[in-house]
């Protein structure tokens, strides 16, 4: 690897309070073996442990290739649209044709991952995003090791309709590559929107909006779940309605996307208003005469069985949230 040359790929590693993980992480990073140049950004959210300090070690090292980012003032507090709005910045300073994406508490195993992923970039220009599978590894060992994102055991390609249907685990984060000529509209949809609740499942979508998502059959990686202070376990803990705000997020990308993938979007929409009811616990006759047929969903405020439902009191805080949300088109 050439380090005098501009980095082909950067890194993006995002970590707060990854005191026990980051070095695993960083590991995985500086074993890549590459015919080209990489950069690795590591942005820390004012970490109250020692993650900063234990990333300034690597920075003292490999200081041509680690470019830390230290937040004195943690951004995760001041709302989830600041932190889009820093993922976004460390995006767009990154020099890389390709951005690779793996959070602090993750790492990745195969030291040619992102060889590999390059490789099949440049052959297929037409396919803005590539991905793999991933083990997943519970922190406290509670479970055993499982897969995610194996949807085949050869490398194909998936269409956006099929990213969408996926939902926001259909690509494991930390197996992303992304040509970085799509974070523009990437920047464009965020802006749109107020909060995003799980920014990377429509930067898979717009990633595949192009000629769809290059996928490679290899286990590259591992993702780490259970971990308390990741950005998901702090999203899960927090007072927002996830569900309402995926919902909303449906919508605007809906429209972003000239409503051409309105069926797709209406059904993930479908998914959510079900897992909802289903944990309010409501009477399951009333779930199946709201889920039994498509016009239900379309305006579900002007539909008789609105008022049905609505004279359950254990149903009314959530679909009072619900009724507002209308689709663009029939399925």
């Amino acid at each position: 690897m050439d380090k005098t040359q501009e980095p082909v790929i950067s890194i993006c590693c995002f970590s707060y309070n990854h005191e026990g993980y980051i070095r695993d992480a960083i590991e995985g990073f500086l074993m890549q073996e590459t015919e080209f140049p990489f950069e690795i950004i590591i942005h820390d959210d004012a970490s109250t442990d020692r993650t900063a300090d234990i990333i300034r070690e690597y920075e003292e090292k490999y200081p041509e290739i680690i470019k830390p980012i230290y937040q004195i003032e943690n951004q995760y507090s001041k709302g989830l649209q600041e932190i889009v709005q820093i993922v976004l910045s460390v995006y767009k300073r990154s020099k890389g044709k390709y951005i690779a994406l793996c959070e602090g508490d993750d790492y990745w195993i195969d030291p040619l991952k992102l060889q590999k992923q390059a490789v099949e970039m440049e052959k297929h220009p037409e396919y803005h995003i590539c991905f793999h599978p991933a083990i997943i590894k519970w922190d406290n060992g509670a479970k055993k090791d499982e897969i995610l994102g194996l949807h085949t055991k050869k490398s194909k390609v998936f269409t956006v309709e099929e990213v969408i249907l996926g939902g926001g685990e259909f690509m494991p984060t930390n197996s992303i590559m992304i040509n970085k000529s799509v974070i523009p509209r990437i920047s464009s949809f965020f802006d749109t929107i107020r909060y995003v609740p799980v920014a990377d499942y429509y930067t898979q979508i717009l990633g595949a909006e192009n000629g769809g998502a290059l996928y490679l059959a290899d286990m590259m990686s591992v993702y780490r779940t259970g971990v308390s202070d990741s950005w998901s376990e702090r999203f899960k803990k927090s007072d927002n309605s996830e569900v309402d705000l995926l919902m909303t997020a449906n919508n605007k990308m809906d429209e972003f996307t000239n409503y051409r993938y309105s069926r797709q979007f209406a059904l993930m929409n479908r998914r959510l208003i079900s897992k909802r009811l289903k944990s309010v616990c409501i009477d399951i006759e009333i779930r199946k005469n709201l889920l039994k047929s498509h016009n239900d969903y379309i305006n579900l405020k002007d539909k008789v069985i609105w008022h049905t439902i609505y004279k359950h009191p254990r149903t009314v805080e959530i679909l009072k949230r619900m009724r507002d949300f209308t689709f663009h088109r029939s399925l």
